[in-house]
C-alpha cells in the first residue's frame, strides 16, 4: 500500500565522529569506522528515483550518522524544491537552530541525535563530544520545528557519582515541556565497543553473554560468548546510591507520563514591543503567567537562539537598546531571577532560554 510504504536508504557508512573519538559504549561499525559518504547529488538522484519507482515520499536513512554536508546540500535542496517528504535520520546532537530548521523544512520528521545524557561528566565518560547545553538546544528547536526526537538517558557508566545523578534530577523538571526520553537505564555492553575491547581500562568485568541468548540457542552446542553481541557485566567501582538512581528513573517516568497526558507541560514566551510574557506550565497543576520588562525581556530574546556568555548578553542588550545602559548589578539581578525561575539554563558561564517562542516564523 503506497500510503504505508517506507523505503530504507543508506547514504554513508562508518562514523566520522567515531574516527576521532569512539563512543565508549558503542559497538557499531565493527568492520570499519572509516566514514564514506555518497555525494549529495547522488543521494538526491537515487532518492528521487526510488520515490518515483515505489510511489512514496517516506524514507528511513539507515546511516549511523549522516554526512553533515547533507544538511544544506541535500535537505536544503529538498526544502528549496518544496518537497513533501517524511524522512528519519541519525545525527550528532550539536546542531544549531538554523540546521534544525533546514532539516525540518527539507522533510526530516524524526531524528535520533544521540543525546544519551544531560550530565556533563557522563557525556565526557562516553566520549560523546557534546554538552548538556547542546543537547538542550537540540531538544528545544526540534520541538519548535516539530521534529520528533528519538532519545534515551543512559546510566551506569564507570566513574559516575551521586552528584552526576542529582544534577540531572535537578535539571529534568526544567525540561518537561520538551520531548521526553523514550527510555532510561543502564547501558548495554556491546561487542566491539571500547568497554568490550578494553574492559580493564574502564574497570569493567564481563561476566557472560546476555541472558537472552540461552533461551534462543543451545548452550551445549553453541559457544554463546562467540556469537553474543551484548554481554552482562559488573563495574569494579560504582558508588552511586541505589535510591538516587531510582529517583532519576522515577523522574523520567513522570516526564513520560506528563508527555502522554491530555494536560501536557508547556513553557513558551510571547514578545510585545517593550516586554516579554512567559507562560510556564511545566507543572500543569500550577501554571503561571509572568511579564518581564527590560533588561530581562532583552536577555530572554538574546539567549533564545543559542547560548550566550555574560559579555555576549551585554553586547546584545546594547545593540538592541542603544538609548539604555544595563549596569552590572541590573544584569546580575536579571540573570539570577531568570535562572532561579528556570527560564534560563546556565552551563559553565553561558545562558540559554528554555522557553519556546510563540512566534511561528522565528
Amino acid at each position: 500500500r503506497g500510503l504505508d510504504r517506507i523505503l530504507l536508504y543508506e547514504g554513508s557508512r562508518g562514523c566520522w565522529w567515531g574516527e576521532k573519538h569512539h563512543c565508549t559504549f558503542c559497538g557499531l561499525n565493527a568492520q570499519s569506522m572509516k566514514f564514506r559518504a555518497k555525494s549529495s547529488e547522488q543521494v538526491a538522484r537515487e532518492m528521487a528515483y526510488l520515490s518515483s519507482r515505489y510511489d512514496t515520499t517516506r524514507f528511513r536513512l539507515v546511516d549511523n550518522i549522516i554526512d553533515m554536508k547533507y544538511v544544506e546540500s541535500l535537505f536544503g535542496r529538498f526544502a528549496a524544491e518544496h518537497c513533501d517528504l517524511d524522512v528519519f535520520i541519525e545525527t550528532k546532537s550539536n546542531l544549531q537552530k538554523s540546521q534544525i530548521r533546514t532539516l525540518a523544512v527539507g522533510g526530516v520528521k524524526c531524528m535520533q541525535p544521540g543525546l544519551e545524557s544531560l550530565s556533563l561528566s557522563q557525556l565526557k565518560a562516553m566520549d560523546k563530544g557534546v554538552t548538556p547545553m547542546q543537547n538542550i538546544i537540540c531538544l528545544k528547536w526540534s520541538c519548535y520545528y516539530r521534529v520528533s526526537v528519538s532519545w534515551n538517558i543512559l546510566l551506569g557508566f564507570p566513574g559516575e557519582t551521586n552528584e552526576d545523578y542529582r544534577r540531572q534530577i535537578d535539571l529534568l523538571p526544567s525540561l518537561f515541556h520538551l520531548q521526553a526520553p523514550e527510555a532510561t537505564g543502564k547501558f548495554w555492553l556491546q561487542r566491539f565497543s571500547p568497554y568490550f575491547t578494553r574492559p580493564h581500562e574502564y574497570g569493567v568485568r564481563i561476566t557472560g553473554p546476555g541472558t537472552a541468548y540461552e533461551y534462543v540457542y543451545d548452550a551445549a552446542r553453541v559457544d554463546l560468548r562467540k556469537i553474543a553481541y551484548d554481554f552482562e557485566y559488573e563495574l569494579d567501582d560504582w558508588p552511586v546510591d541505589p535510591h538516587v538512581y531510582q529517583e532519576l528513573i522515577g523522574l523520567v517516568e513522570e516526564w513520560q507520563r506528563l508527555a502522554r497526558s491530555s494536560d501536557r507541560p508547556f513553557l513558551y514566551y510571547s514578545k510585545a514591543m517593550e516586554y516579554v510574557t512567559i507562560y510556564d506550565g511545566r507543572n500543569p497543576q500550577m501554571p503561571t503567567r509572568r511579564r518581564y520588562d527590560w533588561p530581562a525581556a532583552g536577555i530572554i530574546e538574546a539567549c533564545n537562539e543559542a547560548a550566550k556568555s555574560r559579555e555576549q548578553i551585554r553586547a546584545a542588550l546594547s545593540e538592541a537598546t542603544r538609548d539604555r545602559v544595563c549596569s552590572e548589578d541590573e544584569l546580575t539581578e536579571a540573570l539570577g531571577i531568570l535562572t532561579s525561575r528556570r527560564i534560563l539554563y546556565e552551563e559553565r558561564g553561558k545562558y540559554f532560554t528554555l522557553a519556546i517562542p510563540e512566534h511561528p516564523y522565528y
